[in-house]
């Protein structure tokens, strides 16, 4: 039987036909829990993935101002104050901009070519995508994954080539790390996006970006490659103000 709450947060998803039934959990953690779903013929996909974001009195949603700063541009002064009272209405508001802010980072970098989990719709508390695995099971985190040299190599080149395709698109994810990078068919493929954010209006774009890759090249060291995240991260950061950052 499927709780309550998830069968609310699905509900449109089987209204629509996106999806008929939901199989396993993929992954759970503090402020969401992925489902794989059967998928409803009109996909042209037999699974899909679930991202259901936890209520509202049991969420533990980072409200950081390092993420925060340039992200509540588009709402209206009632929301705004609101947001700085932290009231129910505050905290609810934040919780939709957090999803809908997911699932538009989705959609732009998806259609951009990069690698990441293609977006298929968005309801009040949950986002419906590409489901990475097969009838076997999930793709693995990346952090579960032993690579040779070589493949590490080229693991770590393909990270580069999202995170940059990323910023060309003005966005740094934030929260970079082997545990929101997963495996599949010889492929790393970029998740977790609520926290990603505008490096045009956050003041913190910039060390968000040299701890995206300090994080990651340090996790690639274990398997003999070494790279300086935090200077590459200076040179992407300054090409990209200077409008010189290319992808390929």
């Amino acid at each position: 039987m499927i709780e309550n709450e998830i069968e609310d947060a699905l509900d449109a998803f089987f209204a629509e036909g996106l999806i008929t039934e939901v199989l396993y959990v993929v992954r759970s953690g503090k402020e969401a829990t992925v489902y794989c779903c059967a998928a409803g013929a009109s996909t042209g996909k037999e699974f899909l993935a679930a991202k259901v974001y936890r209520p509202l009195e049991e969420r533990s949603f980072r409200n950081d101002a390092i993420y925060q700063a340039g992200r509540n541009r588009p709402l209206g002064r009632r929301d705004k104050l609101a947001l700085e009272r932290k009231s129910r209405h505050g905290r609810n508001i934040q919780f939709g901009v957090w999803i809908h802010s997911e699932f538009q980072t989705l959609q732009l970098m998806s259609s951009a070519g990069a690698r990441v989990p293609e977006p298929i719709s968005e309801s009040q508390s949950a986002i419906l995508m590409e489901y990475l695995g097969d009838a076997s099971g999930s793709a693995p985190m990346l952090s579960r994954i032993s690579l040779g040299r070589r493949e590490a190599e080229a693991c770590l080149r393909d990270i580069f080539q999202t995170v940059t395709l990323l910023l060309v698109n003005h966005f740094v994810h934030g929260d970079l790390s082997p545990y929101n990078i997963l495996w599949w068919s010889g492929t790393p493929v970029v998740i977790d996006f609520p926290q990603a954010v505008d490096a045009r209006f956050n003041p913190n774009a910039q060390e968000l970006l040299e701890r995206d890759l300090d994080t990651v090249c340090s996790y690639f060291a274990r398997f003999g490659v070494r790279a300086d995240g935090r200077r590459l991260a200076g040179e992407m950061w300054r090409r990209y103000r200077t409008g010189m950052l290319r992808t390929g």
